[in-house]
């Protein structure tokens, strides 16, 4: 797109008290970067990187405002006057640069977690989550009206803050929203039954809260758009009346649409199973019934798409998160015409989900330096006295990330790739829209930082030799295993040469996986595309176990089951003889055999391609491996050891 495309997307709009830069907003989203449930400088670098990147407005991660909630062990605490520091902290930094920044309150009711602050969940009726399956104790109303006053009271603290305001969630994982759905609440008092009293508890809140705010300061909410549950959840219909009612307090200054609820949790971080902009509809629909700006998130993280809807009326604003995790300089560089520099987000929710009581910190797996701002703005890579010649050997995102970082930092960087292209493990994926931009992205970014790459050049001990770099950076990737399982008789096929290679179609495919990856989902749908029937045998609880992690395992599913496919799992694969496949179940050791099988594909654990470094880490001055190569971790820390190599030569 054009500059003058993205001119309405990068335009100000009037919000409340406050006029936004631009359209494009940095939404809430958990970090685990808190300390004692509290702000930190992690935090306020954080936000200062997205802010100093141009984006009009962020919404700080959900603030709790009860001690009855505690969904995961670093989520901040908005209730405590202590949080006020933090905010102070943050707001200072991100004013610095011309960006509004509200925090969202939150309370998540029955979609908190016991088993961390180890007490009974609050809810408005006594449902049981369908992920916890932990049952709340339902509200008195004194514990109603606690809960308003813990909204009232982290109001009062964001603004001694120095923030512009709040925003409250009433969707994914919040108790306002089950207080609104006829789907968790099962009241039979002022709270519960018909739609007015299901609002009341929100109402109590937004009027609390601008009481204290006052008229200067912004009240925005996060509305349920969808909660895809049609037998008793919010619709897209409840949606519009919901905004209408709320809009009628003149308590708000802009609305928010989200989708999904207990049942849709893998929505809230849609991946590319999933097509872009989730809310818009019900956001455009809203958008016709009130006169508040409305914003949409779900999906939104990419601009040209981001700028269509907003260009068409659809929409006053969007929540572009992780878009702006992966890539916090967008706006600027939309600004700057720079939009084909943009560092492309893959929606692999790889890094940036971290809504868990493991406390991991949220990272990105295509930005190194996501979470760590703070960091490299003490330590940042500067340009090199006395440049090197520095030859990597590997074209994946570990030897990308490397010839990258130094040849910024000014040194003679050529990069050898064995293949036709760049890619490495991640050319498996490249059919997939998101992967083919990032890896075109960052062939861009190799030429504009000067990298000389040479293709279909494999590293061979004698020519690096001869070259003698002052730095060699191996980055030769893993090699596939073989499955270990006795086969005769019958066609077999790694799954890495199924997705780079056609595939036969009308057979019956026995596919053995030991990892649950998304090399397995992938090869899986491409030989269901071709119209094979699949045999899925797996000794996890269930197919795609890694899946889950990135939020795509019930999509996934979804897809595999509506083709020719069987599961199996809790099984081990013993033997296949000619075309037929001997399976045991792993506890009962109930033996199975399949028939017919007339192709066998396998995705078994790689292991690192080192025998180049092994060859050349006593013969050359400096030497580094990086990737698979070192040990098959995947993409995050391919681009993450890449960063620092690149950056320490």
């Amino acid at each position: 797109m054009t500059k003058s495309q993205y001119k309405q997307l990068l335009s100000h709009i009037t919000v409340g008290a406050f006029e936004l830069r631009n359209r494009i907003v940095f939404g809430a989203h958990p970090t685990n970067f808190a300390r004692e449930n509290v702000l930190t400088e992690q935090h306020a670098a954080y936000y200062r990187e997205r802010a100093k990147g141009g984006v009009g407005m962020i919404v700080l991660e959900e603030q709790l405002v009860h001690p009855s909630d505690l969904p995961y062990e670093k989520a901040p605490f908005g209730y405590i006057s202590a949080a006020i520091p933090g905010y102070r902290l943050v707001s200072q930094g991100v004013h610095k640069y011309g960006t509004v920044v509200v925090a969202q309150l939150n309370h998540s009711g029955m979609q908190s977690e016991g088993s961390t602050s180890m007490r009974e969940l609050w809810a408005s009726s006594a449902v049981p989550d369908v992920v916890s399956r932990e049952v709340p104790k339902a509200m008195e109303e004194n514990d109603i009206r606690e809960i308003v006053d813990g909204y009232a009271k982290a109001a009062v603290h964001t603004a001694g803050g120095g923030l512009d305001g709040i925003e409250i969630n009433a969707a994914q994982f919040s108790l306002v929203r089950q207080f609104m759905s006829p789907l968790t609440n099962q009241r039979g008092d002022l709270y519960g039954g018909d739609l007015t009293n299901r609002l009341r508890f929100c109402k109590e809140i937004l009027q609390a809260v601008r009481k204290v705010l006052g008229k200067d300061k912004l009240v925005g909410i996060r509305l349920c758009g969808d909660e895809y549950a049609p037998w008793g959840g919010l619709t897209p219909e409840d949606a519009v009346v919901i905004a209408q009612e709320l809009e009628k307090l003149n308590v708000l200054d802009y609305i928010t649409l989200a989708m999904g609820s207990l049942f849709s949790l893998h929505l809230s971080w849609a991946t590319y199973y999933s097509e872009p902009g989730l809310a818009v509809d019900v956001a455009a629909k809203v958008r016709q019934a009130v006169k508040l700006p409305v914003f949409a998130e779900g999906r939104i993280h990419r601009p040209e798409y981001a700028a269509r809807i907003i260009n068409e009326g659809q929409v006053d604003g969007v929540y572009m998160n992780r878009a702006l995790i992966c890539d916090p300089e967008l706006p600027v560089k939309l600004a700057r015409n720079e939009d084909s520099r943009i560092r492309e987000c893959l929606a692999c929710n790889q890094g940036c989900q971290v809504r868990r009581s493991m406390g991991k910190p949220l990272s990105c797996i295509i930005n190194p330096m996501v979470g760590v701002e703070a960091r490299e703005e003490k330590h940042k890579a500067n340009r090199i006295a006395a440049p090197k010649d520095v030859l990597v050997i590997g074209g994946g995102p570990a030897g990308i990330e490397t010839a990258k970082t130094a040849a910024i930092r000014g040194h003679r960087v050529t990069l050898w790739e064995s293949q036709s292209d760049l890619g490495g493990a991640m050319s498996a994926s490249a059919s997939i829209g998101e992967v083919s931009r990032v890896l075109e992205g960052w062939k861009r970014e190799l030429a504009v930082c000067g990298v000389k790459v040479v293709t279909g050049k494999r590293g061979k001990t004698e020519d690096i030799l001869a070259i003698q770099p002052d730095t060699l950076v191996v980055a030769t990737g893993a090699k596939t295993m073989d499955s270990g399982i006795p086969v005769k008789g019958c066609k077999k096929m790694s799954a890495k040469k199924v997705i780079s290679n056609p595939v036969d179609s009308d057979k019956k495919v026995l596919f053995w996986d030991v990892i649950g990856d998304r090399l397995m989902a992938r090869a899986v749908e491409k030989l269901l595309s071709a119209g094979n029937k699949i045999y899925l045998v797996t000794p996890d609880w269930f197919a795609g176990s890694k899946l889950a992690d990135t939020m795509e395992l019930s999509s996934w599913n979804q897809r595999l089951m509506s083709g020719p496919a069987e599961i199996f799992t809790i099984s081990v694969l013993r033997e296949i003889d000619g075309d037929q496949a001997l399976i045991e179940n792993k506890f009962s050791g109930k033996p199975l055999t399949l028939t017919g099988i007339e192709l066998f594909v396998f995705n078994a654990w790689p292991k690192p391609d080192e025998g180049l470094y092994l060859s050349l880490k006593d013969r050359v001055k400096e030497i580094y491996r990086v990737g698979d190569c070192l040990a098959p971790a995947g993409i995050g820390p391919a681009v993450k050891q890449g960063y620092m190599v690149g950056k320490s030569i």
